[in-house]
């Protein structure tokens, strides 16, 4: 018996290269690996001397406000390579600026713990290191009061290049349906409850549906789990609130002792049952060495449907958990069904949530899709003009007695011919037989109002010039993406008193805009489209 997914839907030397261009009074740069020259993904940027800042995106882009140019400096950095600095007035405006940064990794030699005098060393089992993090999150993450502000953004990428026929698109379709926000979060510790603490609150600083990419309210209906929208043997659950308490809940590590998503469950009592686990080596961040453990899903945990894999990395000395990345396949087909990564970062003594991202994998039907028009009788001709939505595929009208049937009160019409219309290949001429037509008084038929519903129209197998079938809703696939991009921490800041807190149960464009002075200070760091390096 297959079994159901569930998860909660309501996620050394430089080597970096970066890429600036003035656009629009924002800087925009690129990070990439030198040796691989892949992009850096969702790399820290942050301004030195504000201790703000923002992060690549999944290409490598990253956009900073022009207006820091003169006085600001970046740190750059990312698990497994070394940190670099550089002042933003070395970026020239009409060139490109390149930084070069390489990865950081240690032996395995140097991962070992000291038993005793008299025994010999021995390397930590990745499973112990596991349980020491999760064991040791109280420890390593703040349990008093702060709060972070940060871009939001939730967004759609089609996985194939169906949706760009659909909608006739020159271009491919990278973004669509983009949603963008500054938020202020509040975190009452975490020992406190993220969902249902009423001290676990969030503020709307700014919001926005972003008009340069598509938007198409077809695809961001509910999910039904059935036909309109839905996810091959996934079933969403619709508790999770708004688009920002969906995210919140997919935070194993901020909600290690509850329900996160399938297969990590409980973090705290299901992720080391649930997987098997493998130190791959030790990677830096700045000089912080942090074990890469890699990890697969068990088979009897998820059945020979599903595959899950990821990483872990966590630091040698107090085993605090810097990053989580978990993927989970639908094996039959190896679709992706979701991916999620959380990365938390350094501040003094505790670790912040830098980011988080998870997408999910979901499929709607279309209602943009091949089909008639209308149809216009021509009684001097004996034919029908047949007016369809799309170009036709004008060698798939063969043969054309089984792909065109017409009937007059349910009575079959004998087709003698199809053939386009003159000048478009968008209307077809179907000529009747006379003697199919004797029946048919229209002298009189024609001063019935519902004379035009007497007849019905059967037409299959034909195709547009893209290939889709007549009367055939397209299945559109796509990714779902919700994100969240930490640019500020304040430590030991409690949440406001009798604010207009973001309502977990309404969409963010629903919840109350609160003033910021600071505003121009947090910035919508915007899925960018692809430029020319």
């Amino acid at each position: 018996m297959k079994k159901i997914l569930v998860y909660i839907l309501l996620i050394s030397s430089w080597s970096v290269t970066l890429f600036a261009q003035q656009i629009d009074g924002k800087i925009r740069f690129k990070i990439i690996d030198q040796i691989s020259a892949k992009p850096v993904v969702y790399a820290t940027v942050m301004l030195k001397n504000l201790n703000r800042g923002t992060h690549a995106d999944f290409n490598g882009y990253f956009e900073i406000p022009a207006y820091y140019l003169q006085t600001g400096i970046i740190k750059i950095s990312s698990i497994g390579y070394y940190s670099k600095e550089f002042k933003l007035a070395d970026v020239k405006k009409d060139g490109v600026h390149i930084l070069y940064l390489t990865p950081s990794t240690d032996l395995l030699n140097e991962v070992i713990v000291k038993s005793s005098k008299k025994r010999k060393k021995r390397r930590l089992l990745a499973k112990e290191i596991v349980r020491k993090a999760i064991k040791n999150i109280l420890e390593n993450y703040p349990t008093e009061a702060y709060s972070y502000i940060g871009y939001y953004r939730d967004y759609q990428q089609p996985v194939d290049s169906v949706y760009q026929k659909l909608i006739k698109s020159n271009e491919p379709v990278e973004y669509l349906n983009v949603h963008e926000a500054i938020i202020e979060s509040f975190d009452n510790g975490f020992d406190s409850d993220k969902l249902k603490e009423e001290k676990n609150q969030s503020l709307l600083y700014n919001y926005r549906v972003n008009k340069n990419f598509i938007e198409d309210s077809t695809l961001t209906v509910p999910y039904d789990n059935k036909s309109k929208k839905f996810s091959e043997s996934v079933y969403i659950s619709p508790l999770g609130g708004n688009e920002l308490n969906i995210l919140n809940l997919t935070n194993a590590i901020r909600n290690y002792d509850k329900m996160s998503f399938s297969f990590v469950n409980n973090l705290n009592k299901n992720f080391i049952n649930n997987h098997n686990f493998k130190v791959e080596e030790v990677v830096f961040l700045d000089k912080t060495p942090l074990y890469k453990i890699s990890f697969t899903s068990k088979k009897e945990r998820t059945s020979y449907d599903y595959a899950a894999y990821g990483t872990i990395y966590i630091a040698k000395g107090n085993f605090a958990i810097y990053k989580l990345n978990y993927n989970l396949y639908y094996i039959k087909n190896k679709n992706p069904q979701f991916a999620i990564t959380i990365e938390y970062s350094k501040k003094k003594d505790k670790m912040y949530l830098n980011y988080i991202t998870f997408n999910n994998f979901f499929e709607a039907k279309n209602g943009n899709y091949f089909k008639i028009d209308k149809t216009l009788f021509n009684l001097k001709n004996n034919s029908f003009n047949i007016y369809f939505n799309r170009q036709i595929a004008l060698n798939s009208l063969e043969p054309f007695r089984r792909n065109f049937k017409i009937y007059y009160k349910g009575v079959k019409l004998k087709v003698i011919s199809v053939s386009p219309f003159e000048g478009s290949d968008s209307i077809l001429t179907v000529k009747i037989d006379e003697e199919s037509l004797k029946e048919i008084n229209f002298e009189n038929e024609k001063e019935n109002p519902n004379y035009g519903a007497f007849f019905s129209f059967d037409i299959s197998n034909i195709t547009d010039q893209n290939s889709f079938e007549i009367d055939k809703r397209a299945s559109v696939k796509m990714n779902q993406y919700r994100e969240f991009f930490v640019q500020e921490v304040f430590e030991n800041k409690k949440a406001p008193v009798q604010k207009n807190f973001i309502n977990k149960n309404l969409p963010l464009s629903q919840s109350k805009i609160t003033p910021l002075k600071l505003e121009n200070n947090y910035w919508l760091n915007s899925p960018l489209k692809k430029v020319k390096d």
